[in-house]
């Protein structure tokens, strides 16, 4: 099972009153050498309280319903066993694939968010860490 860019997983993320609830999460890059993937949320937009970098419409992927934003505070490196244990646990639901221009806005916003994790965005290369 291969985890590569512009995938997408549903991934038991609910919050406490709905445990079961997946949340899509994207896929941002092949794996590394060492089996490694960075991975980001997605989250309906129910008030004004979230990351604005990277704004979803529900026609952008086949699972949105609703408005939706990329949750870049909780973005992380995972192995692919992990991902792959997930799938085979059903914990996680392989799911179509983003579309190029979507996935492009969703990856530069890793670099472009304030909330991203310092780690994830050097583990992205991000531009604004190579200037510093």
């Amino acid at each position: 099972m291969a985890f590569a860019k512009k995938g997408t997983l549903l991934i038991v993320s609910g919050p406490k009153h709905d445990p079961e609830r997946k949340h899509l999460h994207v896929v941002c890059n092949d794996p590394d050498d060492d089996g490694n993937v960075a991975l980001v949320s997605i989250c309906s937009v129910t008030g004004t309280n979230h990351d604005t970098t990277c704004i979803l419409q529900e026609h952008e992927h086949a699972f949105l319903k609703h408005e939706s934003f990329v949750l870049y505070a909780r973005a992380k490196i995972v192995s692919e066993s992990s991902l792959a244990n997930g799938v085979a646990a059903k914990l996680m639901v392989i799911h179509d694939d983003m579309n190029g221009q979507t996935f492009l806005r969703v990856l530069k916003g890793a670099c472009r968010s304030p909330l991203t994790p310092r780690k994830v965005k050097k583990y992205l290369g991000c531009a604004e860490l190579e200037a510093e």
